[in-house]
């Protein structure tokens, strides 16, 4: 009788341990930001006043946005290293119509389209061409930056531009609280969030994912959907040239390149949130809000910068090993060969 209790003890014990590893692995992104926003709000001063937080809402939303997108291009396997440069390039495109004179909206409209069209021209030459993401998306971010440099000779690009021009990058609503382009980000965010995991759209986005060769056979359109995937990334990332291009009011050569490593860590991060190793949009905002704090309070406290880099790959090794379980899973993505 005593062996069938201690046997009952343990049993529940086990159980018991289990359920708060699973909850830890569900809700683990979220609590580390609690304690980290607790911990800097006690360490540095003035980290949690107004002013501050939405510095670190408007700090978070091109970061944001982009991985948003990126994470699209994830859902459906494949992978986008061109974005970055995208956003850049479209900020030198910007500042050079709106110094000649162009209206900001017919602007950011043409931002647009040629984000939607170098998205789909990614998802040609990996989808139809049959090039690997990683490879034809590195060339195009290679091409990319050329032009950048091409149009700027290496310079930043100065120039008048109207007032209007700087409403959705520095403007703030509510008494000047918060940023008008933290509300894109929400936007974006939301819809992304209600198209992935509450529309049939969303549905076959995973099931491409997941297993391409089911969904083919189930006759989603694999193809399509690993084309409108990688085309999100870059539609995403015109989204936050518009923001940027509105921030800086200039454009200079390099104006997007640190995002890359920026954006990669908060999807990867993402992954750890809600769904443990599947790509998933509250994830990315959760993710993204988390490096903001990091960036700012360690900002506050004086690091000196380059802790940033350190901190964000070894956030890329925790979500990995913590995702693929010391080799027992695979997070998704074509084969290299």
């Amino acid at each position: 009788m005593r062996e069938a209790t201690v046997t009952t003890d343990t049993t529940r014990k086990t159980l018991s341990r289990e359920v708060l590893v699973k909850a830890l692995r569900k809700w683990g992104l979220l609590i580390g930001l609690i304690l980290l926003t607790l911990v800097f709000g006690l360490t540095a001063r003035n980290f949690l006043t107004v002013r501050n937080v939405s510095n670190i809402l408007r700090q978070g939303t091109i970061i944001g946005i982009m991985a948003v997108g990126m994470s699209f291009a994830m859902i459906v396997g494949d992978f986008d290293l061109s974005f970055a440069s995208l956003a850049g390039l479209l900020n030198v495109i910007a500042i050079l119509f709106i110094n000649r004179g162009a209206s900001p909206v017919l602007v950011f409209s043409l931002t647009l389209c040629i984000g939607i069209f170098w998205g789909i021209a990614n998802g040609i030459l990996v989808v139809k061409v049959g090039i690997h993401a990683f490879i034809a998306t590195l060339a195009t971010m290679t091409i990319a930056r050329g032009i950048i440099y091409w149009i700027t000779r290496g310079k930043t690009l100065y120039g008048p531009y109207p007032e209007s021009l700087t409403v959705i990058g520095r403007g703030n609503i509510l008494y000047d609280t918060v940023p008008i382009a933290t509300i894109i980000f929400v936007v974006v965010a939301i819809v992304a969030y209600i198209l992935a995991n509450h529309t049939k759209v969303g549905r076959y986005f995973y099931s491409v994912g997941g297993n391409p060769l089911a969904a083919r056979y189930s006759g989603i359109k694999v193809d399509l959907y690993r084309m409108a995937g990688i085309a999100a990334s870059s539609f995403c990332a015109a989204v936050a040239a518009m923001i940027l291009t509105s921030k800086l009011t200039s454009a200079p050569p390099d104006a997007g390149e640190g995002y890359l490593m920026s954006v990669i860590p908060v999807v990867f991060l993402g992954t750890t949130f809600l769904k443990p190793g599947v790509v998933n949009i509250g994830g990315t905002v959760v993710a993204t809000i988390l490096m903001a704090v990091i960036e700012n309070g360690l900002i506050m406290l004086n690091v000196p910068f380059y802790f940033k880099y350190m901190i964000q790959g070894a956030i890329i090794i925790l979500a990995i090993a913590s995702i693929t379980g010391g080799g027992k899973k695979k997070l998704g993505g074509p084969s290299m060969l």
